[in-house]
């Protein structure tokens, strides 16, 4: 097929990129030019600026593609002048969403467990970014809301958690990693111990293609996450048994983190409420499938162990008060549990 992919250098692109050169897709490239990877002299690039309007219309209105895949649509203009530029030209136009499309009180995550694609309530949403609420999930819901009521492109729309895997951009992965390989515990809010799901690199950019292919996809949307759910333990057990190590996880009041000098501190996906999407549709309409969890963190501890070469995660800076406020906080405990033991 011949794909046009928005962005597509970094991360999750990168890896949809390769796949589709190892099927033998014909790849189109528009982003800035800023990141080059190997496979640079293998696609067609575009230079432009997504923001750029005029620019974006110039360089591809009139263009075909088979599908395309849009990486960079987080404002509802985005996905206007897509479907202004491409209208006639193109078989499928897939974008790329998120869960936090559901976030900002729009849905009970305790009473949805898991959540489905239709729980989304767009009756009560107006294209306004309202104060105090996350401006990416929000634009996400814009972007979303206009492709249902007025795009005439055969889309898909494929909503993601946080993807972890080597070489994530977000550093969300690497504080993790960095903590296991050095071989001392964590701290974790008492409060967020709720179970979720997540989503491997590797597997977004192949079930973003899986349903780039599916007939039966357009005008859909889709969760992909990783089929198992775990917990804090079960996440951090298996990171840490990657890198050869055994985790202590010491959960500590959130109110007593905040008032030590690690207020800012917050363990990436670590949630007070449960988040686990429904995959049932994903399987039934383009045969969704994932990575074994063991076999992509393996895969991503080795990566950072010998192949990182970046800045510590955040708060890294910090470590050694995690490990002192751990200690202190399990000695605490450890008195209070004798002083009740005695009385």
């Amino acid at each position: 097929m011949d794909i046009l992919i928005i962005g597509g250098t970094r991360y999750m692109g990168r890896i949809v990129v390769e796949q589709l050169l190892e099927r033998g897709d014909s790849v189109t490239l528009f982003s800035r030019g800023n990141t080059r990877p190997s496979w640079w002299d293998q696609i067609t690039h575009i230079e432009g600026d997504r923001e750029d309007r005029q620019d974006f219309s110039v360089k591809l209105k009139g263009k075909s593609f088979d599908a395309i895949l849009d990486t960079q649509a987080f404002r509802k203009e985005d996905v206007e002048s897509a479907a202004e530029v491409f209208r006639g030209n193109i078989g499928r136009y897939v974008m790329v969403s998120t869960g936090s499309v559901y976030l900002d009180g729009k849905l009970d995550f305790s009473t949805h467990c898991p959540f489905k694609e239709s729980d989304v309530d767009w009756a009560n949403l107006d294209y306004t970014y309202p104060d105090g609420e996350d401006a990416y999930g929000v634009g996400k819901r814009h972007c979303e809301k206009w492709l249902h009521e007025n795009c005439d492109l055969p889309y898909t729309i494929v909503r993601i958690p946080a993807v972890m895997g080597w070489d994530d951009p977000t550093g969300r992965m690497w504080w993790w990693v960095q903590r296991a390989l050095d071989g001392n515990g964590i701290v974790v809010p008492a409060q967020n111990r709720s179970p979720f799901r997540t989503l491997y690199s590797g597997d977004a950019a192949s079930n973003f293609i899986r349903a780039m292919d599916s007939p039966g996809a357009a005008n859909q949307t889709y969760h992909i996450a990783m089929e198992e759910v775990v917990t804090t333990e079960r996440w951090a057990d298996l990171i840490w048994q990657a890198a050869g190590n055994t985790c202590e996880i010491t959960y500590i009041p959130t109110e007593i983190i905040s008032a030590s000098d690690l207020m800012s501190y917050a363990p990436p996906l670590n949630r007070s409420i449960p988040y686990i999407h429904d995959l049932s549709k994903a399987t039934l309409e383009f045969d969704f499938q994932s990575t074994p969890i063991s076999e992509w963190i393996q895969e991503t501890v080795d990566w950072y162990r010998d192949s990182y070469t970046g800045e510590d995660s955040k708060g890294y800076d910090r470590r050694e008060r995690e490990i002192e406020l751990a200690s202190c906080w399990r000695a605490h405990f450890d008195r209070s549990i004798a002083a009740f033991t005695t009385t």
